[in-house]
């Protein structure tokens, strides 16, 4: 420990560390992780038998994992889009008539869908 210290203090410090990035809730829950990682370390079976349960300790894992999944997905699927959008809009697609047309299709079909919705529900609610 004392080494890395000091091969840290030595090193020079051209770009912020990667803990300044973070924000406010990501620095706590960040420190949260931190003390459950320690106190799984002392003693293993603390939170993964002992405190949540087996299957629980399991279920935390899955959905820590299937998060990050989901933010990677919407992540990529919005760098896509933006590409997608970047590279239409430098061949000049949609004109500015066919935004113009398809913004007003689309508060029609806006409309369209709540008279849908509304009578669905009447007729539903009826029965």
């Amino acid at each position: 420990m004392i080494l890395v210290i000091a091969f840290n203090q030595n090193a020079p410090r051209a770009k912020p560390q990667w803990w300044q990035h973070l924000k406010g809730l990501q620095k706590l829950l960040g420190l949260v992780a931190f003390v459950g990682v320690l106190l799984i370390m002392i003693n293993p079976e603390f939170l993964a038998l002992g405190l949540l349960g087996d299957t629980a300790f399991f279920d935390m894992l899955v959905l820590a994992l299937t998060l990050q999944m989901h933010l990677l997905v919407v992540r990529v699927w919005q760098r896509c889009v933006a590409m997608v959008t970047r590279g239409a809009r430098s061949l000049g697609i949609p004109s500015p008539g066919l935004c113009y047309l398809l913004a007003l299709s689309a508060c029609f079909l806006a409309g369209v869908a709540s008279s849908l919705q509304r009578a669905f529900q009447r007729s539903s609610s009826s029965l």
